[in-house]
């Protein structure tokens, strides 16, 4: 009888904590939404209608929020003849943003940044012997930065494990940039982004542009001029992920 009570006991006290465990996830998606509700309302003026925003659509890849009143639905093209009472809001490569009673001056739709590869998944060992000097007859392009190319190989490896990446702009906004490779001084092409990126000095993974993302929420906006890429560095040219 004793151990009976005591499954009994074990398997209340589960069940509460998985209680628990659930209701602090759900806690913590709630407050990302309550988050960007805010920033949208802090960064857009036509917010001063009497009536309240809402999230809209929450899923694993878009976060719509609007007036509360609103029908919304994410769709691809080929399925719009379904929704002729909807009107299209919005659009983005064969996507298709389309509502009904939408206050389109108080709407906005994000993407989450869901990455489907880390800078771990693509460890490499650092190389640690004599470091070689770029060699401009490898790629003769670029004599045309030799002083920016021969400074920033003077900073050591940066870059998957035996690179300098060096970095330089090349207009607003706009960067280039070269790839040397300090075992042999080979140089390469092929470094471009508009908003920078972000590399390890272990791994062969590199995110441009992750100043598009929103540090707090992961959001990023549907439309800009650039995308967020993770690519990898395969020796000679990166390589879309």
């Amino acid at each position: 009888m004793k151990n009976f009570l005591n499954i009994i006991i074990f398997l209340i006290l589960l069940v509460a904590c998985e209680n628990k465990a659930s209701d602090k996830e759900e806690y913590n998606v709630e407050n990302i939404e309550k988050t960007q509700i805010k920033k949208h309302i802090e960064n857009n003026e036509l917010t001063k209608s009497t009536e309240p925003l809402d999230t809209l659509i929450n899923t694993h890849r878009f976060l719509a929020i609007g007036n509360v009143n609103a029908e919304i639905k994410i769709i691809n093209q080929s399925d719009s003849l379904k929704y002729k009472d909807f009107k299209v809001v919005d659009f983005k490569d064969q996507i298709l943003v389309v509502a009904k009673n939408l206050d389109e001056n108080r709407f906005e739709i994000y993407e989450r940044y869901n990455p489907n590869f880390t800078f771990e998944d693509f460890k490499v060992p650092v190389y640690n012997g004599t470091l070689v000097e770029p060699d401009f007859e490898s790629y003769p392009w670029a004599k045309r930065f030799i002083t920016r190319i021969t400074d920033g190989c003077k900073n050591g490896i940066n870059f998957a494990g035996k690179y300098t990446l060096i970095i330089w702009g090349c207009g607003s906004p706009c960067q280039g940039g070269a790839i040397v490779d300090r075992t042999n001084g080979k140089i390469y092409n092929g470094y471009f982004s508009t908003y920078g990126s972000e590399f390890r000095i272990d791994s062969k993974l590199i995110i441009f542009n992750p100043t598009l993302i929103d540090e707090e929420t992961k959001l990023m906006s549907l439309h800009h001029i650039a995308k967020v890429r993770t690519e990898i560095w395969n020796g000679s040219e990166f390589i879309a992920l």
